[in-house]
Order: structure tokens, then C-alpha cells, then sequence
């Protein structure tokens, strides 16, 4: 089955309840794809990651090759992210012959600008969909906005975000703002609500199955992060793909937010998470 390649921040996160979680949004996509696809995570993840917690990402199905253990870790605080330094390592991806899509994730301009020139380059890369889940302030750059809509197969933020964004009042109109900037398909997010899907002309919206949330943390990143690895099994991001990878997301999501930071996800298996894909499907006969 082609991988999944991930670029984005893993962290530790000090949460309120324990310290020292696994995270940082790129570390949660992980999480989230990696029983459902083989992945492969770019990252610089630094030396506060023992064996152990690294041992956990293996068992989740993630290749670390990619990932570097020295300098600085990434840490999510009460008082916000803090990066110690770039957050993708300086070794580069150079073989992709195994990669059948790529999900860029979190980073800051500079460094998803570096990301997007680095998978361009790879063997390849016009046949391979790359998913965009970008920080939102920083679209608020039109010249940076442009490069995303350009470059992205499938572009992933928040129904509120989007709105604040493009000026709108509404989910329909802030994803048509985002495809008139080149994205090929936009995913608009809203929680417990589903979402909407905008693919060419075409327009859905996808369901979600309500749960009691116990922890918000990692939600938004689990999502594009399980879209991805069904994207990247596929071996395309057609319409098809895109309505059913959006369904199991949602279930993703809503498995993420049933526990303290990631112990719900690394607690769920493949075969969890096709469930709760099903019961999206047969509840909402979606």
C-alpha cells in the first residue's frame, strides 16, 4: 500500500492533567493515519523523546527515518507552542517511490514554503496529492494564500476560521473564496456538526457522530491527518475518495475527543476506527 507522508511539528505537550504528552499537530496526523496507512512523519521531534515514547509511534504504524532526536523538543505549554528552533530537521525526503500522497501540516511560512519545494522535487510528484492543513493567521498574507491555493490538492481549515478569513458568512462562500485561489478541494471542519466538502463544482456536506467530548486537544489535527492516509491509500484525491476520507476523519476526530490528549487515539485500532466510520455511514446513511 503507497505511505503516507507527513510533514509537520511533533511535540510534548504539558497538559493541564499529565506533562510531557505526545503531540505537536504533526505528531497527531501521525497518530491518527498510521493504522490506516503506512506513514512516514518529517519532523524534528529533539531529545526529550526517550525510546520509550518513540517506541509508541513505531507501534502506531509511523516510520521515524525521517524524524531527528538531537537539540531542543518542540513544547506545546500553557503559555502557548513553543517551537526551540526550526521545526523540520535538515535531512530531506529524496525517495518517494512508496509515497502515494503527502499531508504538510502546521508550519510556520517559511518552512511549509521549504516543504512544498522539497516533495515538488520528488520523483513523481505531479501524480501524488498534496493535502495543505496551514496555521490560518497566516493566510492572511494574500501572496502566501496564493502559493497554498496554488499548490494544494486538497486544502483543510476550520468552517470559523475560513470565514474569518475570506470575509463571509457563510461555510458555502468562505470554500468557494479558498477554491478561486486555486485549491482543487476544500474541507471546511465544524466539530460536532460535520463539515462541508467543495470538489470542482461539486458541494456536500459530511456528518459527524456526536460524542461527549472529554478533550478538544489534537482533534483538528487527527482529522486531516486520517483524510490524508485514506487519500494516500487510494492513490487520489477524486470526489469519491474525498466524501468517504471525510467520514472517516470525522469518526477520527470524534475517537480523538473522547480522551486526554492522544489516549483515546493510540488507545483505538483500525478495526475501531472503521466501526465508527460505519456507524457514521449506516446512522446518517451517508
Amino acid at each position: 500500500m503507497p505511505a503516507l507522508l507527513i510533514a509537520g511539528p511533533l511535540a510534548l505537550d504539558d497538559h493541564p492533567q499529565q506533562a510531557g504528552l505526545l503531540g505537536g499537530v504533526g505528531g497527531y496526523a501521525a497518530m491518527a493515519a498510521g493504522p490506516l496507512n503506512p506513514t512516514q512523519l518529517w519532523a524534528r521531534g529533539g531529545s526529550d523523546f526517550t525510546p520509550q515514547l518513540q517506541g509508541i509511534l513505531e507501534r502506531r504504524g509511523i516510520d521515524l527515518a525521517g524524524v531527528t532526536w538531537d537539540g531542543p523538543t518542540p513544547r506545546g505549554t500553557p503559555a502557548g507552542f513553543v517551537p526551540g528552533g526550526t521545526l523540520l530537521p535538515d535531512i530531506e525526503p529524496t525517495d518517494a517511490q512508496d509515497v502515494g500522497a503527502v499531508l504538510l501540516i502546521g508550519l510556520p511560512p517559511d518552512e511549509m514554503t521549504r516543504a512544498l519545494r522539497v516533495v515538488q522535487n520528488l520523483p513523481q510528484a505531479e501524480d501524488r496529492p498534496v493535502l495543505i492543513s496551514p496555521r490560518p493567521e497566516d493566510l492572511q498574507d494574500p501572496a502566501y494564500r496564493q502559493l497554498i491555493g496554488r499548490t494544494a490538492d486538497v486544502l483543510i481549515l476550520s468552517v470559523a476560521k475560513a470565514q474569518v478569513l475570506t470575509g463571509t458568512t457563510s461555510a458555502l462562500a468562505a470554500g468557494q473564496a479558498l477554491q478561486a485561489d486555486g485549491a482543487k478541494a476544500v474541507i471546511l471542519t465544524a466539530g460536532a456538526l460535520g463539515g462541508v466538502l467543495l470538489y470542482a463544482q461539486k458541494v456536500t456536506t459530511y456528518p459527524s457522530l456526536p460524542v461527549e467530548t472529554v478533550d478538544k486537544l489534537g482533534v483538528s489535527a487527527a482529522f486531516p491527518g486520517a483524510v490524508a492516509a485514506w487519500v494516500a491509500g487510494s492513490g487520489t484525491a477524486d470526489w469519491s475518495t474525498l466524501k468517504r476520507a471525510c467520514a472517516v476523519a470525522s469518526g477520527v476526530g470524534g475517537l480523538t475527543a473522547q480522551g486526554i490528549g492522544p489516549k483515546k487515539l493510540l488507545a483505538s485500532s483500525h478495526d475501531d476506527i472503521l466501526e465508527r466510520f460505519n456507524r457514521i455511514r449506516r446512522e446518517q446513511k451517508y
